[in-house]
């Protein structure tokens, strides 16, 4: 039987496959005395009411909601919306709910953007960007983006913009409650000069202690709602990710409230075997959607990987506005939520994306 530090690191669907096998090897002990201690193969002693509980007998509370209804609740028009995922991990799942339920005037936050920026620009529902890069990475530019800017199509928006370091800065200041955040890295460059709706949106200070040293001050970045898609996390929302983290940490504390998309939810006991994924705790969380495979075509470490074939196609097809909105309509507002999203991905290709087996070491906790 495979030890439970292997299983648990194994991403979605495997923390179930650990407590059923731990279940069955307790069925068999039928000398252990009812009620007691029970030594798995691993060496760790669990009790009987660890064995005994499955994922179906875990409570679920208020937070976990279907991905519409969370959406729905969380996100009016008008808000400062905050993506996640530098590169991967981007809450996909969200921002194709945020285009079905055709939000508007949103003014969108994060330190880079990609498709998830792109797509929200092209369905119409942004009116401002605070942030740095937004393009297709290696595919090249962002065509909704491009023609928001130069055509106002569909609509006119405008950009307030840092370096992405700068951003993540922003964030920083606005989870931890500071209203701003000095850097060097930005001066002597337009991005602390060129305003366009926020005034000032740096300033320029020396050192009052007297080393003659000049920073540039950066004004909080806050949020009212916060997006996060993490590998899992439980039904309070304590979230678990792994893998690269960007500026997650920042920028979700940096939100009034936070929408947590995750591949699976399990329970608490799984959180508490590996406390030190946990990126944010459950008291932050306001709303819990599971959404497997919610940030695809991204990978997400130790669940799926990039689709590049999605990616290439979205860049090919959106050059133009009417391919847009032919690929909009096929892949967003012409299915039935995430679940059908997944059905038109269909299984060999999801298999083909799944996460090849690659365990981390064991960790002791003990003391």
């Amino acid at each position: 039987m495979a030890t439970a530090t292997e299983l648990l690191s194994q991403g979605p669907g495997l923390t179930r496959r650990f407590i059923a096998s731990m279940s069955c090897h307790s069925s068999s002990q039928n000398s252990r005395p009812a009620g007691g201690p029970h030594k798995s193969l691993h060496g760790s002693l669990l009790p009987a009411s660890f064995l005994a509980r499955t994922v179906a007998e875990t409570e679920v509370h208020d937070k976990l909601m279907p991905l519409d209804e969370a959406v729905r609740r969380l996100i009016p028009d008008g808000c400062r919306l905050r993506s996640s995922g530098i590169g991967l991990r981007k809450p996909m799942a969200a921002v194709y709910e945020v285009m079905r339920q055709r939000k508007r005037d949103l003014t969108f936050l994060m330190s880079g953007w990609t498709e998830d920026a792109d797509l929200l620009i092209g369905a119409g529902c942004v009116e401002r960007l605070e942030g740095s890069y937004l393009g297709l990475e290696a595919l090249g530019l962002a065509h909704c983006y491009r023609r928001a800017m130069e055509k106002g199509i569909p609509r006119k928006i405008v950009i307030e913009e840092y370096s992405n370091f700068g951003m993540t800065m922003r964030f920083m200041a606005a989870a931890m409650g500071l209203p701003f955040m000095p850097i060097r890295s930005n001066l002597g460059s337009d991005l602390v000069r060129v305003e366009s709706f926020l005034h000032p949106k740096a300033h320029i200070l020396e050192d009052p202690f007297g080393t003659g040293a000049t920073v540039a001050l950066l004004p909080a970045c806050h949020a009212d709602v916060a997006l996060l898609h993490a590998q899992r996390c439980d039904e309070e929302g304590n979230a678990q990710v792994w893998g690269q983290t960007g500026d997650d940490l920042w920028g979700t504390y940096a939100g009034k409230k936070v929408l947590v998309t995750v591949e699976e939810v399990v329970p608490s006991r799984v959180i508490r075997r590996d406390p030190n994924r946990t990126l944010i705790p459950g008291f932050r969380v306001d709303a819990i959607a599971e959404v497997p495979f919610g940030g695809h075509p991204y990978q997400v470490q130790g669940c799926y990987d990039v689709d590049r074939a999605f990616r290439r196609e979205y860049a090919e097809r959106s050059v133009t506005l009417e391919g847009w909105q032919a690929w909009a309509d096929e892949w967003v507002y012409g299915l039935e939520g995430h679940a059908g999203y997944v059905e038109k991905l269909g299984e060999a290709r999801l298999q083909r994306l799944r996460a090849k087996r690659f365990l981390s070491g064991r960790v002791n906790y003990g003391y």
